[in-house]
């Protein structure tokens, strides 16, 4: 495991209760509330990830999202 994976992972957990890491593909898969997910959003890319999935829970104003290194 790599630094900037370590760094992803304890941002995430910053921003999110449910958190789940693929340590062989380098990507995570995290519910965020609305309101952090620019900030998340930013960050992450600063450390080489790509959003690759975002779909929107408009019952608890989140996102869940997966993000994948480049």
């Amino acid at each position: 495991m790599n630094a900037s994976f370590c760094r992803a992972g304890a941002l995430c957990e910053e921003f999110s209760d449910y958190v789940i890491y693929d340590s062989e593909l380098d990507s995570v898969l995290l519910n965020v509330p609305f309101k952090h997910f620019k900030t998340l959003y930013l960050e992450l890319r600063k450390l080489g990830y790509e959003l690759a999935f975002k779909t929107q829970i408009k019952k608890t104003n989140s996102l869940t999202c997966l993000f994948i290194k480049e």
